[in-house]
């Protein structure tokens, strides 16, 4: 892009956020670029979360939505449908800390690129009294195969360029996708975008009772309940609908497993609902 500063717009999706909300808004104050403004989707919070943000922002800088209601992903997507064109976007969960270099080091790797292009990060994660655990890194995707069956995208370091947010906004994820970065992850790398990873940690992830996933916690026991493979099987199927977008090597790889994605219930435990 040959703006010099263009905007970013941060999409922030909440839901009763008010115990972690003040000190991640105040990072967005703080960071060096300077060029943003935030769209907050709320799923319905009961708490101070709707006030704490009209307190500390700008109004020119914010706009609220109204959550669908309906999980996650869906609700990530409420906000970046509303995202304005030719605008950088970056996913921001309700609880982390960014530093100060988090959107200009996002911007500056993303600003010359032609095309849909994915940035990540490296993430510091915390306890949720802000004591560093560990830093992950993670590792950059390489193939849409592997991504069908692990992400190792990590949404809250995650910035689109705008030509990545315009091909996002006419594939929003279906009911039943789970996570908005696995699904943005996988089709963007399946319609040939750019994937760049900074192993710079550019954020605080906080450890809490209530994070949706957590870095390490629940996947054996969600891989044991069939939990993680109807996750899996759910992305598969909603690719499906839409594989005619698909650069033909992602096309190939998608109706190898295709056949096969009944197959993913044959050897988990049947949840506690019986279906995915």
């Amino acid at each position: 892009m040959d703006q010099p500063n263009p905007t970013v717009s941060i999409v922030l999706a909440t839901l009763n956020g008010a115990p972690f909300l003040k000190e991640q808004l105040a990072s967005i104050l703080e960071q060096d670029h300077t060029a943003w403004d935030v769209i907050l989707s709320d799923d319905g919070s009961h708490d101070a979360t709707l006030q704490i943000a009209k307190s500390m922002l700008d109004q020119t800088r914010l706009k609220i939505l109204e959550g669908p209601k309906r999980g996650l992903a869906q609700n990530f997507w409420n906000g970046l449908k509303h995202e304005p064109r030719e605008q950088f976007a970056a996913f921001f969960d309700q609880d982390d800390v960014w530093h100060s270099d988090k959107l200009a080091r996002a911007v500056s790797h993303l600003s010359d690129i032609k095309g849909p292009a994915l940035y990540t990060a490296g993430r510091i994660v915390a306890h949720c009294d802000k004591r560093p655990q560990y830093v992950q890194t993670r590792r950059s995707v390489s193939a849409f195969s592997s991504l069908l069956f692990r992400n190792p995208v990590a949404g809250n370091t995650c910035v689109l360029n705008p030509d990545a947010v315009k091909i996002l906004q006419r594939f929003a994820p279906p009911p039943d996708v789970p996570f908005h970065d696995w699904w943005a992850a996988l089709f963007l790398k399946g319609v040939g975008a750019e994937f760049i990873h900074d192993s710079t940690p550019t954020l605080r992830y906080r450890q809490h009772a209530n994070n949706v996933i957590g870095a390490r916690n629940g996947h054996l026991h969600r891989v044991l309940n069939g939990t993680y493979f109807c996750w899996i099987q759910s992305n598969i199927d909603g690719l499906s609908h839409i594989q005619d977008q698909l650069t033909p090597s992602a096309r190939r790889v998608l109706r190898v497993c295709l056949p096969s994605r009944a197959g993913l219930r044959l050897g988990q435990r049947q949840k506690t609902d019986g279906t995915c």
